[in-house]
C-alpha cells in the first residue's frame, strides 16, 4: 500500500489587482515559522509549497498551485488542516476567495465553508493521483523524524 500521496491543486484566480496581490502575498509568506510549526505538528507532510502560474502573456498571475506530498489518504490529510491547523485552513479559505471560476451559489462567507465544501474544493482542483507520484522511500514523516531527530541532552 502506498503511504505517500500527492496534492497538486491548481486554482485559477481573478485577474484583479487585489487578487494578484493576495496570491503574491500568500506565496511569499507561505514558508514561515508558523506554517512550519503547524505542518510539523501534523507530522504527515513531507513537502509543501505554493507556486504562482504566470499568465501566458507574461502579465500577472493566472493561478496558484499548492503542491504537497503527505502520508495517508486525502480525507485524513484535509481533515487535519480543517480541524487542527487554523492558519493553514485560513490560507486555503483565502484561496477559495480568489477562485475565479466559483459557482454563483458557492458560499463567500468563510464561516459557511463546511468540511465537505472545503474538501470538495481541494479534491476537485487536484490534478494529481496517487499513481502519479514517484517516491524514493516508504517511510512516513513520523518514522523519518524519529530516526533523524537530534538527540536531546540529558540534564
Amino acid at each position: 500500500m502506498q503511504n505517500t500521496n500527492p496534492l497538486t491543486m491548481y486554482v485559477p484566480i481573478y485577474q484583479t489587482a487585489e487578487a494578484q496581490a493576495a496570491a503574491t502575498y500568500a506565496q511569499s509568506h507561505f514558508n514561515n515559522p508558523e506554517t512550519k510549526k503547524q505542518l510539523d505538528k501534523m507530522a504527515i507532510v513531507h513537502y509543501a509549497r505554493i507556486a504562482l502560474v504566470p499568465n501566458t502573456n507574461g502579465q500577472g498571475i493566472a493561478g496558484v498551485l499548492v503542491i504537497t506530498e503527505f502520508d495517508g489518504n486525502m480525507d485524513t490529510y484535509l481533515q487535519a488542516f480543517y480541524e487542527n491547523s487554523p492558519g493553514i485552513k485560513a490560507a486555503f479559505i483565502v484561496l477559495i476567495g480568489l477562485w475565479a471560476n466559483k459557482p454563483k451559489d458557492f458560499p463567500t462567507d468563510p464561516n459557511k465553508i463546511t468540511f465537505d465544501i472545503f474538501s470538495n474544493f481541494i479534491n476537485d482542483r487536484n490534478v494529481s493521483k496517487p499513481a502519479d507520484l514517484y517516491f524514493a522511500y516508504p517511510q512516513s514523516v513520523k518514522q523519518i523524524v524519529a530516526k533523524f531527530k537530534p538527540a536531546t541532552k540529558a540534564k
